[in-house]
């Protein structure tokens, strides 16, 4: 076939492909556009959601609030429970509608009719106790009117859930702020619950039950949860963001005043059960001090349709330029297919030997000097770059080589400590069992669990772990002695296999460990902490050079250590027995 013709068809197939590529290009820019219409529609329903919430935790404060009073009740209390209550019910109802023509909507209208039946119930329950004289309401008939109120809001959840995925699915970008706002909303149901919890006590005058007193200890923890995991959201915000402002006042009144607040009813109520307050006066203090969690939500959502909105616009925008584009790129086309004729040809038989050339990995062959700046002095220069792109090649083949070898450095280390993890202990460790074998030397094994670890990260989050597990692991490099092996064996449990070592030694050395690690205070953001750890000791003389008995051995005398009573050493002896360090 005729260089010329086989030019036309390629100009023909140049110009299907073109056509197909702005449709494909056009199609994903269009779908970009209604991706970003229902990603509005879905935070519409997301804040129809959040607000629906909202309005069930404030429809507790006077709930709460009249809970206290006496027969007959104040008018002004009932009618904040009556405006509660419409409030709440045009929320839910509002919700109801948005929801209607959603994906989920028929999930939705199931669980808004749990969660509307299980309120009726629990308002049913309430108005029970507002019927009774203030000395007849017992202790556990409040509280029971109470949970009945708190149990409602997680009927919603699943709903709430809901409507955010579908947010995200449609603009993923939205993640910080549509979690963000779910997170301020679900703490300020925690924080009414909070204050929930104290009603039955404060209007009884009584000290708070055991039960009471695990669940005001569990929304305390889920309120730290909350706020830690908002930190962490809104840690990337700017000084000058809103958002930043708004997070501000949520702990500087929140979580300063109100918390004050909160910690010292708790006191009370263990003490003696005399708290100063009414339910009432309480609410009138603590509730007004929430106002900044929701405002942070509304915040957050406004960024997210700020977002949204201009994904939109930049979608219509580029679809527009797209189709603008595709008309000029074809009539272009069309006219390049006419010149190529011309002007290819020739230039691109010189350039066949360069081609040539580098087919054979010869970067060494010279290219014509261009005779216009046309598309074939960019053909002659896409040859260039090749040359310097096969170069660039080998040279990055060369890093290649090299970032393998770092990664397999990086795969046996713990990315939180810096100490080998458990793979590479054990790879190491067979290697130092095989050299004890052929030298004759004894070897010892210490297993070390910090204790309690998960009510540390209960008490102080995820992040003040990773501060207790990095300082043990710093306790632990500074004793080892040259040759021996040390890593973090999974969790909070640390593992060191010492070599030219008998019991005895083992014992001085774990001992030394446990003593720094008990004398040395992690520093959290709260003030310092003491962590301590329990040990276990095996050595050869026991279990011989094989790794999983050492292990097994170490293991099961650090569990004695524990039953024990923690931050102990304990060895592991014949016939399943143990002596304490």
């Amino acid at each position: 076939m005729q260089l010329s013709r086989l030019l036309q068809l390629l100009g023909a197939l140049i110009l299907l492909a073109t056509v197909l590529l702005v449709g494909r290009v056009a199609t994903t820019e269009w779908q970009s556009v209604r991706k970003a219409t229902h990603s509005l529609h879905a935070l519409d329903e997301l804040q129809l959601g959040l607000r629906a919430v909202e309005m069930l935790s404030r429809e507790r404060g006077p709930t709460n609030a009249a809970l206290g009073d006496g027969l007959p009740a104040a008018p002004e209390r009932l009618k904040a429970l009556r405006d509660a209550r419409e409030r709440t019910d045009h929320a839910l109802a509002q919700l109801q509608q948005s929801v209607a023509h959603a994906p989920y909507a028929d999930d939705a209208a199931e669980r808004q009719r749990r969660a509307v039946m299980a309120l009726s119930r629990a308002r049913a329950a309430v108005d029970d106790v507002l019927a009774l004289p203030k000395a007849q309401r017992t202790h556990p008939m409040i509280r029971q009117a109470v949970n009945g109120m708190a149990a409602v809001v997680p009927l919603l959840a699943p709903l709430i859930n809901a409507s955010a995925r579908s947010s995200l699915s449609a603009y993923p970008a939205l993640g910080d702020e549509v979690h963000g706002a779910s997170l301020a909303i679900h703490l300020r149901d925690q924080a009414g619950l909070l204050g929930s919890h104290f009603t039955a006590a404060i209007v009884t005058g009584q000290t708070f039950a055991v039960a009471e007193r695990r669940a005001i200890d569990e929304t305390r923890g889920g309120i730290e949860r909350l706020r830690a995991l908002l930190e962490l959201r809104l840690q990337l915000h700017q000084a000058s963001d809103p958002v930043v402002d708004a997070w501000g006042a949520v702990t500087m009144r929140y979580f300063g005043a109100a918390y004050a607040l909160a910690e010292d009813v708790m006191a009370r109520g263990e003490r003696d059960g005399i708290y100063g307050l009414t339910a009432a006066q309480f609410a009138a203090l603590y509730v007004p001090d929430m106002e900044p969690l929701p405002a942070l939500r509304d915040v957050l959502l406004a960024q997210a349709r700020h977002k949204a909105s201009a994904e939109h616009a930049r979608a219509v925008t580029t679809l527009l330029w797209v189709l603008a584009g595709a008309t000029g790129l074809l009539l272009v086309l069309g006219g390049a297919l006419v010149m190529i004729q011309r002007r290819v040809l020739q230039p691109l038989v010189k350039t066949t030997s360069a081609l040539r050339a580098l087919a054979r990995d010869d970067l060494s062959a010279p290219l014509p000097v261009p005779l216009g700046d046309d598309e074939m002095a960019e053909v002659i220069g896409a040859v260039r770059s090749l040359q310097v792109q096969t170069q660039q090649r080998r040279d990055l083949e060369r890093e290649r080589d090299q970032l393998i070898e770092q990664l397999r450095l990086q795969s046996e280390t713990d990315c939180l400590t810096g100490l080998p993890n458990r793979r590479a202990f054990l790879a190491a460790a067979q290697c130092m069992l095989a050299a004890a074998s052929r030298h004759g030397f004894a070897v010892a094994v210490v297993m070390m669990d910090i204790d309690r670890f998960k009510q540390l990260n209960d008490n102080h989050g995820h992040a003040a772990g990773d501060t207790a597990l990095r300082a043990v692991a710093d306790g632990v490099r500074a004793m080892l002695r040259e040759g021996d092996l040390a890593a973090r064996f999974g969790g909070e449990e640390f593992v060191v296999l010492l070599g030219y070592c008998d019991s005895s030694h083992g014992v001085l050395f774990a001992e030394r460990l446990r003593a720094a690690i008990a004398g040395a205070a992690v520093l959290l953001p709260a003030g310092p902490v003491q962590v301590t750890a329990s040990l276990g000791v095996a050595d050869s003389a026991l279990a011989g050079l094989d790794l999983d008995a050492l292990l097994s051995a170490a293991d099961a005398a650090m569990y004695r250590a524990k039953q024990a009573g923690r931050d102990r050493v304990m060895v592991a002896a014949q016939c399943g027995q143990s002596a304490a360090a």
